[in-house]
């Protein structure tokens, strides 16, 4: 029996648009880092022919 919890990737919705660059259309990869004391945690998504995409805090509602 697998009592582990469920890995969800992207927002559930099956659009992943938004880790899509607007530039060259290639698919960004997710880098998490430390945003600093009080900051908390935030992901990058970097292009791999562009470079930085987008920033998103994942716990924005809850801070």
């Amino acid at each position: 029996m697998n009592d582990r919890p469920g890995i969800q990737f992207g927002d559930g919705s099956g659009n992943e648009k938004y880790r899509t660059c607007a530039e060259c259309g290639a698919d960004c990869k997710p880098d998490p880092f430390d945003a600093g004391e009080g900051g908390g945690i935030r992901i990058a998504f970097v292009c791999p022919n562009c470079g930085l995409h987008s920033v998103v805090d994942p716990f924005e509602d809850s801070r």
